[in-house]
């Protein structure tokens, strides 16, 4: 399929503050998935969004809470799920809290809730980077998942210095990435003759079905944050860029 590889950086992108306390800025919206980064400087207000949030920690730390009584811990790298509907607000420890997410079916943002009871199946889940579990292989990549069996697969996935992935396309999900360290390039276009290259920072977005191979240019290993979001199959491995 055609298309480019796009990358934003986070810092060029405009802020907005849907509830008191919560700033957010979309990177990406395409169809029901938006890419947003959240900022807490203190604590957001209670608030509500229509479809659910799959979250890395960038930095900082504090807690996600689900009700008056009810929280559980955030810290840098943690991997997070806030269930649909699920009223919670963020609050940060004693520097900015900074989420990157995935949210589904939002294209308005959060609206403003008061907090409820959550039911026993609306809890947030949070997973720290020590306890993910294998996903779905291609040559010379790590991909691991805190959420194995969720429509939204977020992963953590490493590459080794000097690293080239395989030849592989994502269906007809929608990607979003992030790199948290690197750079790292990403070969595609007919022949494999384009190259996007994503420094440490920003995100980007590869296009349904794009045929396309991560490398590695530098000696030491890199790691990125990505979501696929749509469903199986997650990943096709192919022979080439044709």
């Amino acid at each position: 399929m055609d298309g480019d590889i796009r990358i934003v950086d986070p810092a060029e992108t405009d802020r907005t503050e849907p509830v008191p306390g919560l700033v957010e800025q979309t990177l990406f919206q395409v169809g029901e998935y938006r890419l947003v980064l959240c900022q807490i400087d203190r604590s957001s207000a209670w608030h509500v969004r229509e479809g659910a949030v799959y979250g890395w920690v960038r930095a900082g730390q504090g807690r996600v809470a689900y009700s008056e009584d009810q929280s559980t811990d955030l810290a840098a790298g943690d991997l997070l799920q806030v269930p649909p509907a699920t009223s919670h607000k963020f609050v940060a420890g004693d520097t900015r809290l900074e989420v990157l997410a995935v949210v589904t079916g939002d294209s308005d943002g959060p609206e403003r809730d008061a907090p409820a009871p959550p039911k026993s199946d609306a809890e947030p889940a949070v997973v720290g980077p020590d306890d993910l579990v294998p996903t779905v292989d291609s040559p010379n990549l790590t991909r691991e998942t805190p959420f194995p069996d969720a429509s939204v697969l977020l992963m953590r996935v490493e590459a080794a210095g000097g690293a080239a992935a395989g030849w592989h396309h994502h269906g007809e999900n929608v990607y979003f990435g992030y790199a948290v360290d690197g750079p790292s390039e990403t070969e595609y276009g007919p022949a494999g003759e384009k190259t996007a290259r994503i420094d440490i920072g920003e995100c980007f977005h590869v296009p349904p079905k794009l045929v396309h191979r991560d490398t590695n240019p530098t000696e030491t290993a890199h790691t990125g944050i990505i979501w696929l979001c749509g469903g199986e199959p997650w990943v096709v491995n192919v022979e080439g860029p044709t």
